[in-house]
């Protein structure tokens, strides 16, 4: 099954905001999650809008 990501749900995991959503990303295959461009598009625009935008790039 093929899990696609909404923004929300990464900046969560990035940010480490909720241990239940870090454990059901971490409880599934790399294959298997997904992310698609409009949310990749949202997640860089948004890191580039923070003060220290390297070290989130990095994140």
């Amino acid at each position: 099954m093929l899990y696609l990501l909404d923004t929300n749900v990464c900046v969560i995991y990035v940010n480490g905001r909720s241990v239940s959503v870090q454990n059901g990303i971490l409880s599934v295959a790399t294959k298997d999650i997904a992310v698609c461009s409009v949310v990749k598009a949202e997640l860089f625009y948004g890191a580039m809008r923070i003060n220290n935008y390297k070290r989130t790039l990095q994140k």
